[in-house]
């Protein structure tokens, strides 16, 4: 049903993040370090309470181009995309920071397994290049 189809968009717009946070972690940390969510995104590497975020915010902070793109690779509009980000970035930042400081792009890496439960990806399984 349209519930079910809705569950399938946001796992497929889950998986997208996973990929983009993956691929570019220095990048995607930075830059939501330097954005206008900056406050909430230290809650989340912090070992407190990770304040929340919304769709608009996650679109200003990321940018408007890249939500489009990700809304086109899984095949839903921009808006839910940022609503799934919204939800899924402060879990997603907070396991991959487990004590509580930025760690160096290396080790990033390595923990974006264990907070994408489910990637299938294989990550952790990959060796870092020099």
């Amino acid at each position: 049903m349209n519930e079910m189809g809705q569950q399938s968009g946001i796992g497929k717009t889950t998986n997208q993040v996973k990929k983009i946070v993956g691929s570019d972690i220095g990048g995607l940390f930075n830059k939501l370090k330097n954005s206008s969510i900056s406050e909430q995104f230290q809650s989340w590497i912090g070992k407190g309470e990770n304040k929340p975020v919304n769709a608009d915010q996650v679109t200003q902070a990321i940018g408007q181009d890249k939500m489009e793109k990700i809304a086109q690779q899984t095949g839903t509009t921009p808006e839910q995309a940022a609503q799934t980000m919204a939800e899924k970035l402060p879990g997603m930042v907070d396991k991959m920071t487990p004590d509580g400081h930025l760690p160096d792009p290396h080790s990033i890496k390595d923990n974006v397994a264990s907070a994408g439960a489910g990637a299938g990806t294989g990550a952790m399984g990959r060796r870092r290049c020099p």
